[in-house]
């Protein structure tokens, strides 16, 4: 393996790495199992017509994230560490960025990995993790590590993923999360350093399976998850006790062919109507969502693909039971668009159909357009994460059209990156007419990301 030897950290690092572009390395070929890598990504971003209420109108932020993975490998058996310095800068005092954009030099990974060879019997292959450690689980949309987050969930306990020698895979969780911290404003904003830690009135586990190419070529994957959460000394919360399980086909784009892929998930449990202490009534929880989408990429020139979507979260909170979706620790960059300053779509209360096209004009070169029309599954409940909410239903359930855009090119390939892209929310009555809509106007987004890997 190669010794990589690095000395910087923090902004300066980021700072260094964005001028220079991939770091200086001293490489010592003495054959340790020591391995370093890392990425530099700096995105500007403005928005204008903010949607959500009590933010301001218009919005801009600079933000760094700088990762660095360090892993030490003794033959089956690895310790492994990542840094991620989240930094956010020039954002309004009111702006909806938070922890999720500022983090700083926040050991977000470290583990004891145990590697896995046949279980029951099966040839494959796997791993066993110790420690605070990242994790995606199937489509993302209930467990992921998001690209687009400066500083993604991260989480306490045992992981354990295992592949067969055709392609089945079994992953299993149990860990508690981490609360991100700082979490007020003014430290958010300083970006001050501040040490996460681990949820003890939060836990989380359970697994899913995934048969490799079951029907038709396609992947067929179940799951189940439990999380349970308790009040704990300084946190009142909803005390939620969810059970989320789901079922996804999906077989993968390939150049001549149909590509789908077709999700559904139930939510049951029970929570609570508010945070107060007070609050002792456990409510029902009925709740559901599902994806589907079904593709086709051609094989020649551009090899564009386009597909049809659809989109559906459940919401409500004023009846008896809730059912509102709870989209726990799922992403939804792909599904519903950008997020940090923008990010008013998220999975609940949203029915929403669309088309994309996506296409590789030239080497290194991708980008992708895509439509979606927006109501709200429940009329008196909040548009998905958005705080607008007309309890009476008057407003209707017209949110209106989200379009955007993006293009990626590798300006030096597997080494520097650029992207940029746009959004829009086409208002529908639903966020103009309602009681704390602001008046605002239509919702403009747009951002520029250069990213470096060393």
């Amino acid at each position: 393996m190669k010794r990589w030897t690095l000395a910087a950290g923090g902004t300066a690092l980021a700072s260094m790495l964005m001028v220079a572009g991939p770091a200086q390395a001293a490489i010592d070929e003495d054959a340790t199992g020591f391995s370093i890598e890392g990425s530099v990504r700096a995105r500007a971003e403005a928005v204008d017509g903010q949607v959500r209420p009590n933010a301001p109108e218009s919005d801009a932020m600079l933000s760094f994230r700088t990762l660095i993975t360090a892993s030490y490998d003794f033959g089956g058996i690895h310790l492994t560490a990542e840094l991620d310095d989240a930094r956010s800068y020039f954002q309004d005092s009111r702006s909806t960025a938070g922890t999720s954009e500022s983090n700083a030099l926040e050991p977000l990974q470290a583990y004891l990995g145990v590697e896995l060879g046949g279980v029951a019997g099966q040839a494959g292959k796997g791993v066993v993790r110790l420690g605070r450690f990242t994790v995606n689980s199937g489509s993302g949309r209930i467990l992921d590590r998001p690209d687009w987050s400066n500083s993604p969930n991260s989480f306490l306990g045992i992981d354990v993923d295992w592949t067969s020698k055709r392609g089945d895979r079994l992953h299993l969780v149990a860990v508690r999360p981490f609360d991100k911290l700082p979490s007020d404003r003014a430290s958010i904003e300083d970006n001050k350093v501040e040490l996460d830690r681990a949820n003890p009135g939060l836990h989380f586990w359970g697994g899913s399976f995934t048969r490799a190419k079951a029907v038709a070529g396609a992947n067929a994957e179940i799951y189940g998850f439990w999380l349970g959460e308790r009040d704990r000394t300084g946190r009142p919360t909803r005390d939620r006790e969810l059970f989320t399980s789901g079922l996804r086909i999906n077989r993968g784009a390939a150049k001549g062919k149909f590509d789908f892929d077709v999700e559904g998930i139930l939510q049951r449990g029970t929570m609570r109507a508010t945070t107060s202490a007070a609050d002792v009534t456990d409510r029902k929880v009925r709740a559901g969502s599902g994806h589907v989408e079904l593709g086709y990429t051609f094989p020649t020139g551009w090899t564009p693909r386009i597909a049809a979507l659809f989109e559906y979260a459940s919401g409500d909170t004023s009846a008896p039971s809730v059912t509102r979706f709870d989209p726990l620790f799922g992403g939804r960059r792909g599904d519903f668009g950008p997020i940090s300053l923008y990010g008013p779509v998220s999975r609940a209360n949203v029915i929403s159909p669309g088309i994309l096209f996506d296409a590789k004009p030239a080497k290194g070169w991708d980008f992708m357009l895509k439509a979606q029309k927006l109501w709200l599954a429940s009329a008196t409940d909040s548009f998905a994460a958005t705080s607008v909410r007309d309890a009476t239903g008057a407003s209707g359930r017209d949110a209106g059209f989200q379009f955007e855009g993006r293009v990626r090119t590798w300006v030096v390939p597997k080494r520097l990156r650029l992207e940029a892209g746009a959004a829009l929310l086409a208002k529908g009555d639903f966020l103009t007419d309602a009681p704390n809509a602001p008046d605002t106007g239509d919702m403009r987004f747009a951002y520029l990301g250069i990213s470096t890997f060393f």
